[in-house]
């Protein structure tokens, strides 16, 4: 029904953002990789969208990526997860990232975000583990340093196609510190922090 927004960035904080398109403000709720990747407010963005119906409530999410917008749609089919608590899993991780820790049943990991407790991790371990294996193609980095990057920016919502594009766009090489690989790819992505 609503597939993205496309507008003026008028104002975010971290979990939403309201844009405004052809007149109207649209306030979104949205995961921090999402915040982390928009651009300053007065500049126009495009947020990929899911509206969910509560009991009594209409929400708007939005999303840096199809990827992200995919993964939060994934999670709300696990019963009893709500939208707040899958938003808090999609700051967390990349689709990439989750099936990770899904694969190796890591609890922990999974317990680190917001709102998720030893039963709810449980669940996810569960409910995912069928699912997920079709949606994420995890092929390691081959180096520590690309690993690095892979995380990074993987946390910040870009995909592995364009982290991969971004490092050879960059120039980026061994040698370098991580800062200036991280600083480069994000100049490459056109991605803004902050």
């Amino acid at each position: 029904m609503l597939e993205f927004l496309r507008g003026t960035l008028v104002e975010k904080e971290e979990g939403w953002a309201i844009v405004e398109v052809m007149g109207l403000g649209f306030k979104l709720a949205i995961p921090l990789s999402t915040h982390y990747r928009l651009p300053p407010p007065g500049t126009e963005c495009r947020l990929w969208t899911h509206l969910h119906q509560g009991d009594r409530t209409l929400s708007l999410f939005g999303f840096a990526t199809p990827q992200e917008r995919e993964l939060f749609t994934l999670l709300l089919r696990i019963p009893r997860l709500g939208p707040k608590t899958a938003l808090a899993v999609v700051s967390h991780f990349t689709l990439g990232d989750l099936w990770q820790a899904v694969k190796e049943g890591d609890l922990e990991r999974l317990k680190k975000v917001p709102g998720i407790g030893e039963k709810t991790a449980q669940r996810l371990l569960v409910e995912l583990k069928s699912d997920l294996p079709q949606k994420a193609k995890v092929t390691p980095p081959s180096s520590p340093w690309e690993a690095t990057l892979f995380s990074a920016l993987g946390n910040l919502g870009y995909t592995k196609v364009e982290i991969k594009k971004a490092m050879e766009k960059a120039g980026i090489t061994p040698e370098m510190e991580e800062e200036e690989m991280l600083r480069r790819c994000l100049k490459a992505l056109g991605g803004h922090l902050g």
